[in-house]
């Protein structure tokens, strides 16, 4: 805990009757998704479909000719190509940093706003980047992982494409399609990726602000997706907290709950969100 905003509130407004106080949630732009995909997502994507052609030109003189040396040369352009998609690997930290400091920005300009419009309190000399470091570090590896293994699910499945076709002598245009749509599979998937993890940084660091400010309640908001959890439904407008020794007690007409082990935005594309609960009940 950094600061004490309770203590802050009461200060700034000795005379307010209200027990309590909800911030608005973080909604981060679904821009800021896209902005991740395209800056390396979509990069490591476009190398492997850079590739195909001379994958599947390969593969269809290896069909032709059926020389022992030749599966080789097929498995030598995979390998080529997946050496250069891995030099490209070593340039996208600092646009994935990028990208994780725009998002952080975001969430702190739209903590400091909720907290000021409900509160008047101005938070601007209190929060800032340095307070979210391990945060950030940790979504920055995170992806790192996660945009190496979109490109080797998408070596694994053009080799198996590749190998299955020559064993089967499958014509090379059949071949061409399926290695076409493994990576479109991996396009679809990044997407997807880039989306989720734009959910669960902007979430861990709603939570970070709020345990900095000393608040240890939150209304848990569902995503209101198409196809939910049925459990995530069912915790929509509950409080928690995060304190042991305050479950069971009420705040604005609600019980607060033990904490659910999945919180707001951890589970794989889980859109829930959180709000903060500032409690001037003591």
């Amino acid at each position: 805990m950094k600061y004490k905003l309770a203590e802050m509130v009461k200060r700034a407004k000795p005379g307010m009757r209200r027990r309590a106080i909800v911030l608005r949630e973080i909604v981060p732009p679904a821009t800021l998704a896209t902005d991740l995909y395209r800056s390396t997502y979509a990069r490591v994507v476009q190398a492997w479909i850079g590739a195909l052609p001379r994958i599947e030109a390969e593969y269809e003189r290896t069909l032709a000719a059926l020389t022992t040396d030749s599966p080789a040369d097929v498995q030598a352009e995979i390998d080529g190509a997946a050496e250069q998609v891995n030099r490209l690997l070593l340039l996208l930290t600092p646009d994935l940093q990028t990208w994780a400091l725009r998002v952080e920005r975001f969430t702190r300009e739209r903590w400091r706003g909720a907290v000021l419009s409900a509160t008047g309190v101005d938070l601007g000399t209190l929060v800032g980047v340095d307070d979210v470091r391990a945060t950030l570090e940790t979504h920055i590896g995170w992806n790192t992982a996660l945009v190496r293994d979109v490109s080797d699910q998408a070596r694994q499945r053009i080799g198996n494409a590749v190998f299955d076709g020559l064993r089967n002598r499958t014509p090379a245009r059949e071949v061409a399609k399926t290695i076409r749509e493994a990576v479109a599979m991996s396009r679809r998937r990044s997407t997807g990726i880039a989306a989720d993890q734009l959910s669960k940084l902007s979430s861990a660091l709603a939570d970070e602000r709020r345990r900095e400010a000393g608040i240890t309640a939150f209304e848990l908001i569902h995503s209101k997706k198409a196809h939910p959890r049925a459990g995530h439904v069912e915790r929509n407008g509950n409080y928690y907290s995060d304190v042991p020794g305050d479950v069971g007690r009420e705040i604005n007409g609600k019980t607060l709950l033990a904490p659910p082990e999945d919180r707001p935005g951890q589970l794989p594309w889980c859109g829930c969100r959180s709000r903060s609960v500032i409690d001037l009940s003591d």
